[in-house]
């Protein structure tokens, strides 16, 4: 906000002891710990305050499984997953030097590593600094990376481009003492994508891109939506009743956060996320809310058409907006990628890339973009990716595939996911090579739902189940989730399937789904329309010659 943002009246409702969490955030802000990191880096990790582990989530840093190895875990803070090719460089270096040379692309649009220690921090940080690459607010009761689409500005059929509003919200909230003691996490999406990319369903707050029609003109702006967020208590975010202006983006921003700064729960941590406060409130009672807090008065709209099959991920080679200019989607099953893959990706977008227009974006299915290639470079380009092993024509199963961490190296998951996952896309090129619709097939090692089951076609949940007596890694599967236009979450449709079994329990259920859809049927329609008891049927070994 500029420098006339009204001074609140309200008091924060900071509610002092009403947890631990909320007591370590009073006795010091996490934004703090950042001189106490430097000082660790000397005294060494078990000199650390266990408090202060948890401040270190504000910049960036987890502890890795199991908690007292003395390894961290670090997400970086990209805004919109925006980067340049000599900063792809400088994460490719980090992940040779420190993180035994991989890094995930997460469902922010970021990346994190593992395997680093205390001592290796401030050079991290140095290092990063200097490639203007911050970590701030990557993790922690802060406002987490603010994610948009991929492609803002160059996909040709987009509403707006949301590049200014996500520059604007994000550097408003990002490193701000205003906004560094929340209830708990807080996720944005400013996005004027056509197809909600951006998943404004599922975010804390999420700006989409709204049309209208004002004389003979069709005017753009935003809609937006609130209260939005999975994990063991999903919610669907609810739409505000109000078009606004690009300009009205940040004012809506800055007093929606206030809002869940002061009025958000802090009494029971896992009722803490805004979209508890916003389930309690409805979405005209959080309007006014908002508006009353700005002195506010934002513009009724009520006619809202959200996309049907919503959450294509731009993969693909697509021609840009800008005259002979190309985009190029690179796949990675479960988002992990080599340091020398980023390295690679990095000299080919100086290499094709027009002049002074190398930029690469990560994408919320942990997927990468090359951006701005000119059309006489295409072939050149496919054939160097194809020569490094880099997929830019994926299989459906490969570019919808979403995966968490798991178990080996988060403390909550209860089951192995991401090389789960790149084994699985394997198979299932290999044995359900007949399928060749879309599918999104999520990974989550535990209830938290990082992998953002809940919202796919086909998610799966870890737990545990034991054959012949044996405990065995096993997941729940769910089908039907989808976001935009009747967006609900999935149902579950059976439990613990062990681990080994899910590729061959996914290929009778494609199986079923393409002799029973009707043309044109999206799987999570089709899997609405039949009865649940029809499709477990069609899930047992005998049901699959």
């Amino acid at each position: 906000m500029s420098n006339s943002t009204p001074v609140l009246s309200t008091p924060r409702n900071f509610t002092p002891g009403a947890t631990h969490e909320e007591q370590f955030k009073i006795e010091k802000d996490g934004l703090d710990v950042i001189q106490d990191i430097y000082r660790y880096a000397h005294t060494g990790f078990a000199s650390i305050n266990e408090d202060d582990f948890n401040r270190f989530k504000w910049y960036g840093f987890y502890r890795q499984k199991p908690k007292d190895s003395g390894y961290f875990m670090l997400r970086l803070r990209l805004p919109g997953g925006r980067v340049n090719a000599d900063q792809l460089d400088t994460i490719a270096s980090l992940v040779e030097d420190y993180a035994h040379g991989f890094a995930d692309v997460t469902t922010r649009q970021t990346f994190q590593c593992h395997w680093l220690t205390i001592e290796q921090i401030p050079d991290i940080l140095a290092r990063l600094d200097a490639a203007k690459i911050s970590t701030v607010g990557a993790c922690g009761d802060i406002t987490r990376n603010v994610v948009g689409c991929p492609v803002a500005g160059i996909v040709k059929d987009e509403i707006l481009d949301a590049t200014p509003q996500l520059w604007e919200v994000n550097n408003h909230l990002f490193n701000n003492r205003e906004f560094s003691n929340l209830p708990r996490k807080y996720k944005i999406s400013v996005s004027g994508c056509r197809i909600h990319c951006a998943q404004p369903d599922i975010n804390c707050l999420g700006f989409f891109g709204l049309e209208r029609k004002v004389g003979n003109k069709i005017e753009a702006g935003y809609g937006v939506k609130i209260g939005g967020g999975l994990s063991s208590a999903p919610h669907l975010a609810q739409t505000l009743p109000v078009f606004l202006k690009p300009e009205q983006v940040l004012p809506l921003a800055h007093y929606a956060s206030v809002l869940y700064r002061d009025h958000g729960y802090r009494e029971k941590r896992n009722r803490a996320r805004l979209k508890f406060l916003i389930a309690d409130l409805g979405a005209e009672q959080a309007l006014a809310k908002i508006e009353e807090l700005g002195n506010l008065k934002f513009e009724r709209h009520t006619e809202f058409n959200f996309p049907v099959d919503p959450e294509t991920d731009h993969i693909g080679v697509v021609e840009q907006k800008q005259p002979g200019l190309w985009f190029v989607g690179i796949s990675f099953a479960g988002g992990r990628v080599r340091a020398h893959e980023l390295r690679t990706l990095a000299a080919l977008a100086r290499k094709y890339a027009a002049p002074g227009q190398d930029r690469i974006a990560c994408t919320n299915k942990q997927n990468l973009i090359l951006l701005n290639i000119p059309e006489k470079n295409l072939t050149a380009l496919k054939a160097e990716l194809d020569a490094a092993n880099l997929v830019w024509n994926p299989s459906n199963f490969r570019k919808g595939c979403v995966s968490c961490t798991g178990m080996e190296f988060c403390n909550l998951a209860i089951t192995e996911t991401k090389n789960r996952m790149i084994a699985l896309v394997g198979e299932l090129e290999k044995e359900c090579a007949f399928y060749q619709g879309k599918i999104r097939i999520h990974f989550s090692g535990c209830t938290s739902s990082c992998g953002q089951h809940q919202i796919a076609d086909i998610g799966f949940r870890g737990g545990l189940t034991k054959v012949d007596g044996k405990q065995v890694e096993a997941f729940d599967m769910f089908i039907g989730g989808k976001l935009g236009a009747n967006a609900r979450f999935n149902e579950l449709i059976k439990g613990k399937i062990p681990a080994t079994e899910v590729n061959r329990t996914i290929g009778r259920l494609l199986h079923f789904y393409e002799a029973n859809k009707t043309t044109g049927e999206l799987f999570a329609d089709f899997s609405k329309r039949l009865p649940k008891e029809e499709i477990k049927k069609a899930l047992e070994p005998e049901a699959v010659a």
